[in-house]
């Protein structure tokens, strides 16, 4: 296994997911990754975000920021992984958080401090490297980060959980549906899919009571015309809406109830 810089055409195309490769001047906004593991800061820099959004409370602001960082982080490890066959140090020591540069929403961005990645050589290493990342990812990363969203901000941990699933699933079946790829990638990433959802359950998750991410994972719905996945929690978006818009897949919507039985 070897280490190498993202290329100029790499990093472009992980533009499109908000991944940032220079450093900016500094923000309110702006916060190294392994600061928010630290509960006063983490707290300082989410009110700040509330301030931001206009979230009526702290347990709005916090799902919100959830889902924001699920998207960041989620995309950037599974695309860079699955389509450049790289693993990026997804490590909270090695990222940060950039402001938005969106003037209608606050849309995060995410910076890498050490900007090499992971190259595996042979299947085995390949296999290696997935397994470090999800629990990098998943184990050493996400789960302390909403453990300590949901003491302060009250968010239900399935709410933050399923805002990271939404994402994860969004980034495979996106790249299943594209008809570029080749076939045999395309195996590969239903192969990858197939073991994060079913086979890791009692290796990566195994000290967990249950996996965090497979829970939420279900057929589609049509609604509209259009293939809906309906959640099992309410992500509170409905709360930073002037409207009270919901998400397309909201629990709320009709008939749909959130379940009240995740741990």
């Amino acid at each position: 296994m070897c280490t190498q810089l993202m290329s100029l055409e790499e990093q472009q195309k992980l533009a499109d997911y908000r991944v940032c490769f220079e450093e900016e001047s500094a923000s309110m906004l702006n916060i190294d990754v392994i600061d928010l593991f630290d509960k006063e800061k983490l707290l300082s820099f989410l009110e700040e975000v509330q301030e931001e959004l206009q979230a009526p409370d702290l347990m709005v602001t916090g799902s919100a920021f959830s889902k924001r960082y699920s998207y960041l982080i989620i995309a950037s490890a599974f695309y860079s992984f699955l389509m450049f066959n790289k693993k990026l140090k997804m490590s909270p020591e090695n990222l940060a958080i950039l402001s938005s540069t969106s003037q209608e929403k606050w849309l995060p961005r995410l910076f890498f401090n050490d900007q090499t990645a992971y190259i595996p050589e042979t299947k085995e290493d390949r296999k290696t490297c997935r397994d470090d990342l999800i629990k990098e990812l998943f184990v050493d990363h996400l789960s302390p980060l909403w453990d300590n969203i949901s003491e302060l901000c009250k968010v239900p941990k399935p709410i933050l959980w399923e805002n990271t699933a939404i994402y994860l699933f969004w980034i495979f079946e996106t790249l299943l549906k594209r008809d570029d790829l080749a076939p045999e990638l395309r195996d590969i990433i239903q192969l990858d899919f197939d073991y994060f959802l079913y086979a890791t359950e009692h290796s990566i998750f195994k000290e967990y009571k249950s996996h965090p991410i497979t829970g939420f994972y279900c057929d589609m719905t049509s609604l509209g015309g259009q293939a809906v996945r309906i959640r099992k929690t309410c992500c509170l978006y409905y709360a930073l809406s002037e409207e009270g818009k919901m998400c397309k897949g909201c629990p709320r919507r009709g008939s749909y109830q959130a379940c009240n039985n995740l741990a």
